[in-house]
């Protein structure tokens, strides 16, 4: 028998469809989004709970799922990050914030054998680390070890330089230690620990990493405001064929954001691996003109077909937002081509208005990353426990955090930390 998984702030579905691909049964989905419960229904098992969390009892989740409190073998949650990353706002009272407070009360309340909370590495450093500090002190409240690390999506098969930060809690009866059930990277020579997110990796380290052209590069041309419904290739590669298994010719979201004359331009005048500051001054917008050479470097930046995708973000229609130019063709990504480098096979239909499908898409958890975090958490509660973590933060130390990712004892709590906050803010 498969054990039972229940995904809070789903999306489109990513780690939904990671946590199928390893065999757990998806009892239910829950999202406040409508647009992804059409997607999710469209490709997925399991029930969608279209609703705010916080206005969710936890008898509803458990009919739902069809379990009773402390049946759920696992509760995997990815509460909205725009309020962690290091992209949108830093304001720490943001409300967004506040909504994993929704997943320890359901962890409390559901008891599932294990708790894995997906977010952005922000969250280690946000209001000096009160937010992350206050998540695990209230997973051990609810009677779980948990422990956090950073891990690569791309050392995990995802082609795309995605950075995750990930808290496993063990419902502490089951007697595992935090630090288990982080996967081993599968892709690269680094393991957990060794690489910083955003900073260079060397080219040594990033060997068998997937490249632009082994994930889209069978994808028909098409030109900015179209689409394409056809392929007119076969695949190349083991990840092309994976993507594109099951299905006989049609293609669906291929399409690429329209672009004004003045982006087509500019985009006409970059080559593979240039970016604004390539362009002549006159081409550039006027807000960019004044703008100093080291700012912005990723802005109108065209990708390589040799290189390693950046993370998909909701923005990538747009040049200037980053890395999201076609490596050939004057675009930027299409919807299908960023499903590609999050780990969607192109049988995985995205529903809604297209703003919407970018949205879905641009947030969704790598599924690769999400497959290799459920087989290794199933291998755990077999009774085979894996590698423990083991300084997870080395190479970026985290004074509250322990050898194993754990919550180091002594330290203050949220409500401490967040009225010194205040009170500098203030001052």
């Amino acid at each position: 028998m498969s054990p039972t998984a229940v995904d809070l702030f789903c999306g489109a579905g990513g780690a939904s469809f990671g946590l199928v691909q390893a065999s757990w049964d998806l009892r239910l989905a829950a999202d406040v989004d409508l647009a992804c419960s059409s997607t999710h229904r469209a490709n997925l098992p399991g029930d969608f709970l279209a609703a705010d969390l916080r206005t969710v009892d936890t008898d509803k989740v458990l009919a739902a799922a069809d379990v009773s409190p402390g049946q759920l073998d696992l509760l995997f949650a990815s509460p909205p990050c725009q309020g962690f990353s290091i992209i949108g706002s830093r304001v720490v009272w943001d409300r967004r914030n506040n909504l994993f407070m929704e997943v320890l009360r359901l962890a409390s309340e559901l008891q599932p054998r294990c708790v894995v909370i997906e977010n952005v590495p922000g969250l280690v450093t946000l209001a000096r680390g009160a937010y992350l500090r206050a998540i695990l002190e209230g997973l051990s409240a609810a009677g779980y070890e948990a422990a956090c690390a950073e891990l690569l999506a791309a050392q995990y098969g995802a082609p795309q330089m995605r950075w995750r930060l990930i808290i496993i809690g063990w419902r502490k009866d089951l007697e595992i230690p935090a630090g288990y059930g982080f996967p081993r990277p599968t892709v690269g020579t680094a393991e957990i620990g060794d690489l910083l997110p955003n900073c260079t990796i060397p080219p040594g380290q990033l060997e068998g990493f997937v490249t632009t052209a082994g994930a889209i590069r069978d994808l028909p041309p098409v030109a900015a405001g179209d689409e394409a419904t056809r392929y007119v290739g076969p695949p190349v590669g083991p990840y092309q064929e994976t993507m594109r298994a099951g299905l006989n010719g049609e293609l669906s979201n291929h399409y690429a954001a329209r672009l004004s004359p003045a982006n087509l331009t500019r985009l006409a005048h970059i080559k593979p691996g240039q970016d604004w500051r390539d362009l002549p001054r006159e081409l550039l917008p006027s807000g960019m003109q004044r703008a100093l050479r080291k700012d912005h470097t990723r802005r109108y930046r065209r990708m390589t077909w040799d290189g390693v995708p950046r993370a998909v973000i909701t923005r990538f229609r747009d040049p200037k937002s980053g890395e999201y130019t076609h490596p050939e063709q004057d675009r930027t990504i299409t919807i299908r081509e960023a499903a590609r480098l999050q780990g969607f096979p192109d049988s995985f239909v995205f529903h809604g208005s297209r703003t919407s499908q970018y949205d879905q898409v641009g947030n969704a958890v790598p599924t690769q990353l999400a497959e290799a975090i459920g087989s290794e958490i199933r291998r755990c509660l077999d009774g085979q426990l894996g590698e423990r973590l083991r300084v997870p933060f080395r190479r970026r130390p985290v004074a509250f955090l322990g050898t194993n990712g754990e919550l180091a004892p002594g330290l203050p709590g949220l409500s401490e930390v967040m009225e010194t906050r205040r009170a500098e803010l203030e001052s």
